[in-house]
């Protein structure tokens, strides 16, 4: 049914139909400013004095703009608003995206000095930026990972990788900086609190921080410490009961309230939270999950029943007041609660200010340890006691006692409460015995810090100087041995901790970041132990690092022998008369009832983590292996969760952790469900000794700007087949040619022979119809995911575009973001400017013709050149996409070589002819200048 035409105009109406009679202004503009509450908007005249104009008067967008304003002026007049405005002719622009819009759309947006704004046609992002300052390591036992005494935390924008700073929110969307206006993803309705979050803070408030940054705005981007942000399961706030209060005539003072691991309840009653965020130290990790306010009513009601019951059997009915979550309990009521009620309270709740209830006989003790320990193999034995108020019990006294009820019953018939967090320690590192306890070794960091430094020199005085010797590293004098390179700063501190753990025959992870040349630490430890060694040392690795250690051994070390156990022709009889035993995975697992009969002086395993799923084969083999030393060796420990750090310690240090049900109990449970800080701090200080990580950009100082290696790979057996055929047929082939026409005639035929054998040799899948599968593809994507796992972006640089097609097949696999740019790339610069600026996009592949000159990829300090180029300054100009201005990193470029092929030969061509190679084969034309018969004929040779 139509409307009448009269409710039409009604409706449109002016709500304000009289015209002030006042001076209108021929030039108007808008001001904007940054006052304490907000962004000001002023309209201003052509002198810049502050105005405030009808709309009737003006046409166009400055009448949109000024009606805009008015509209919102009257619905402001409708508000109280108890923060005190900047002027009657002013306005704080708060959430109003369409106004703004307006404002930038019209031209006439001015900032405080009256310069002109202008919008910016490119999308920024917004990034807090966190970092810190670490202290000096303290020389004690209680060795920890370094932690910063200060953080300190900037808010910025990003366009592409230039950061622009300082910044003013002006709406979700829109971030004023100067004389320009970035448009942002949206940050959430309380956009303006923005700026509040550049601060500096203590590491143990770091958690509370962002998890007040992220329930208070979205789409910001968070730079820590090469920290991974990842979304995580919701988590449920846990009912706590706090005493308040106790007043001198024993009134109890008490509220229900919410709290989480690590939080005190106060946080969650003092602000609006609905995210929670976990920083996960040894995996590297932020861990964002949404916050469930778990129902409190359950528990204030089961009180409030325990209440109302003592209080009838007290006859008591006015002995509670209740309002809201808080209770006050007369001192009858609250005497028989607190003594009859506690202790269950305390099994099922998280109960604070339990120190407050000495009146009822209920005391809040701080336990002081003591010990009697003498030394056995891999634990320490004998006696331990806790003293309570002036009491002594024994720890498995205590511990039984607690676990029964959660208190421990004085002799004046008291019950003594002590802090859950200290139990559950002692429950970790003591072990019960029929007479007495025993501690692991490697639970006396742990130790010293429950019975202080003096008393734990006097208790294990030898054990404790065995730790104490990981501070004196780095002040150590010790010599190394002599090898063929000159080992930087951080690698002769490296060769000194191996040295360290093998003299006191522990296992250790040496887990620098990739490139940082663990090999070589490796090698000079083996300097250090052979020729004297009787007994040889297994090294076990992927096959594809099999040539790679016999490489360097045999550059690095001359006079020590070295034999691969690898193949069908395989003689552990023969291999054990060498010192250094290079093998694989595959061999150990397949050989290990003859290998687990064989005595080797130490075992180390190359890329640790192929042992990290306990119920593997080779993870069960290679703890039957018989050695006194061991060592692990990897860039990325832990992967995933830290199961895989106790199978690593399993191997490295068995009697550290005990067995699965004791790990998964003590530490994997109570970290990766409950969220608990104690149970991570006792961990770190467990294995912070054994594990020795380094990044790149600590290190940095001491490193060259650019590290080149070459990662030699062996062909398959069908490869090495089809390469050699095509090899000899083009041998013959050319000779006959050469004969015939001359070499400066046949140079195409040649060229086209050296490119069919370098395609066979990369890349075997292009004349095989995808048949030979190409071991390279194998060795780059186990390079590429452990630099990705280290927060690295990578180049990939290919020769042939069905390389691209392959390794973008290996990368969708393994579950890798990347992008892909060939000649037939269109829109390049929106390839690279997500590949520098999006954190998920893990990689950029592409041809040399396509990336060798001219883009700017500073985001990536990994550089793989899956096939060499025979020009270096090609392969030059492809690292150096990276290697430019900009770049903050050291950057690492990885060759690889295809071994016994064209590949290795023009590689020791490129060696004995250098000048000449520069300039064989030119980037542009691929044709031959000046390669002689006798470099033809050695490149084809066998």
């Amino acid at each position: 049914m139509a409307l009448k035409i009269e409710t039409l105009f009604e409706s449109l109406k002016k709500t304000r139909p009289i015209i002030r009679n006042a001076k209108i202004p021929d030039a108007i503009a808008f001001r904007i400013t940054s006052e304490v509450q907000g962004v000001c908007l002023t309209v201003i005249d052509g002198e810049g004095k502050e105005v405030d104009p009808e709309y009737e008067f003006y046409s166009g967008s400055k009448r949109s703009i000024l009606k805009e304003i008015s509209r919102i002026k009257e619905q402001e007049a409708f508000t109280i608003e108890w923060e005190a405005k900047p002027g009657d002719r002013s306005f704080y622009i708060d959430g109003n995206e369409y106004l703004v819009s307006m404002l930038l759309a019209s031209g006439c947006l001015v900032d405080g000095e009256d310069q002109k704004i202008e919008l910016s046609l490119e999308k920024a992002r917004v990034k807090l930026s966190i970092h810190g300052k670490s202290p000096d390591k303290e020389k004690s036992l209680t060795t920890d990972t370094p932690q910063e005494t200060v953080l300190e935390a900037s808010m910025g924008l990003w366009l592409g990788a230039k950061q622009i700073h300082p910044i003013i929110p002006v709406t979700e969307t829109h971030i004023l900086s100067g004389t320009t206006i970035y448009q942002v993803t949206p940050l959430g309705r309380h956009f303006n609190t923005l700026t509040l979050f550049e601060t500096t803070l203590g590491p143990e408030l770091l958690e509370q921080y962002l998890t007040m940054l992220f329930s208070n705005l979205s789409n910001v981007e968070i730079d820590y410490s090469g920290f991974k942000l990842k979304q995580g399961s919701p988590k449920t706030t846990r009912p706590a009961l706090i005493f308040d209060n106790v007043t001198p005539d024993k009134t109890l003072h008490l509220r229900v309230s919410a709290t989480y691991s690590g939080f005190s309840p106060d946080f969650f009653d003092n602000f609006d939270l609905d995210k929670i965020v976990s920083v996960n130290e040894m995996e590297r990790t932020i861990t964002v999950s949404p916050l469930v306010h778990g129902e409190i009513s359950d528990c204030f009601r089961e009180i409030q029943t325990m209440l109302k019951k003592h209080s009838r059997s007290l006859k008591q009915d006015n002995g509670l007041y209740v309002e809201d979550n808080f209770m006050v309990v007369e001192p009858a009521l609250a005497e028989t609660f607190i003594t009859q009620e506690l202790a269950g309270l305390l099994a099922r709740y998280m109960v604070l200010g339990a120190e407050k209830l000495k009146s009822y006989r209920v005391k809040y003790v701080q336990p002081t340890l003591g010990l009697k320990l003498s030394h056995g193999i891999d634990f320490l034995e004998g006696e331990g006691t806790l003293e309570l108020a002036g009491e002594k019990f024994s720890i498995n006294d205590v511990l039984k006692q607690y676990q029964k009820s959660t208190y421990v019953r004085l002799s004046d018939g008291t019950s003594a409460l002590i802090n859950p967090e200290y139990m559950r320690t002692l429950s970790r590192i003591f072990k019960r015995q029929k007479s007495g306890i025993k501690v692991s070794f490697f639970d006396l960091p742990v130790v010293e810090e429950l019975i202080g430094e003096k008393v734990a020199q006097k208790t294990f005085k030898r054990s404790r100087d065995i730790f104490l010797g990981f501070n004196r590293l780095k002040t150590s004098k010790k010599r190394l041995p002599k090898i063929n390179a000159t080992l930087r700063g951080y690698q002769k501190q490296g060769v000194r901790w191996a040295s360290y753990l093998y003299k006191h025959k522990l296992g250790g992870c040496l887990a620098d970041d990739m490139g940082l040349g663990k090999t070589i630490q490796t090698i000079a430890l083996f300097a250090s132990i052979y020729p004297r060694e009787r007994h040889p040392t297994l090294v076990v690795m992927p096959k594809t690092l099999l040539f790679n250690w016999a490489s360097e051994l045999e550059r690095f070390t001359p006079n020590l022998t070295f034999i691969t156990y690898y193949g069908p022709l395989r003689d552990i009889s023969h291999a054990r008369k060498n010192n250094i035993i290079l093998t694989t995975y595959a061999v150990v697992r397949n050989d290990i009832e003859t290998l687990k009969d064989e005595t080797f002086h130490a075992v180390v395993l190359d890329e640790s983590q192929q042992i990290k799923n306990l119920n593997s084969k080779i993870s069960k083999a290679v703890m039957l292996l018989n050695a006194d030393h061991r060592l692990a060796l990897s860039g990325t420990p832990i992967e995933n969760n830290l199961g895989e750090l106790y199978a690593l310690f399993r191997f490295l240090n068995p009697s550290m952790f005990g067995t699965t049900a004791d790990f998964s109990r003590n530490y994997l449970t109570p970290i990766q469900k409950d969220d608990n800080k104690t149970a991570v701090k006792e961990l770190k200080k467990k294995i912070y000794p054994f594990i020795l990580r380094r990044l790149k950009g600590e290190v940095l100082k001491e490193l060259p700007d650019k590290m080149e290696q070459t990662l030699y790979v062996d062909m398959t057996a069908d490869q090495e087949r089809l390469y050699h055929q095509r090899r000899l047929m083009y041998k013959n082939a050319i000779k006959e040619e050469i004969a015939k026409k001359g070499l400066k005639q046949s140079q195409l035929f040649v060229l086209q022979a050296l490119g069919e054998l370098r395609q066979i040799a990369s890349i075997p899948e292009i004349k095989s119809d995808n048949q030979i599968i190409s071991p390279k593809r194998e060795v780059l994507m186990e390079h590429v995911t452990e630099a990705v796992a280290g927060n690295h972006k990578v180049l990939i640089f290919a020769n042939f575009l069905h390389s691209l097609d392959c390794i973008s097949l290996d990368m969708e696999k393994a579950g890798l973001d990347h992008l892909v740019m060939t000649g037939a790339t269109r829109d390049r610069s929106a390839i690279v400017e997500r590949f520098q600026t999006d954190n998920s996009c893990a990689a950029l592949m592409m041809t040399l013709k396509t990336g060798g000159l001219g883009l700017n990829l500073t985001a990536a300090d990994y550089v793989f050149l899956f096939d060499p180029w025979w020009n270096v300054a090609a392969e030059n100009q492809a690292i150096d996409r990276a290697h430019r201005m900009g770049q903050k990193n050291t950057v690492f470029s990885y060759r690889l070589i295809a071994r016994n092929t064209i590949e290795e030969k023009i590689l020791k061509l490129q060696a004995k002819k250098k000048a000449l190679f520069d300039s064989l084969i030119a980037a542009d034309n691929a044709s031959i200048k000046q390669m002689d018969e006798a470099d033809i004929d050695y490149v084809l040779g066998e």
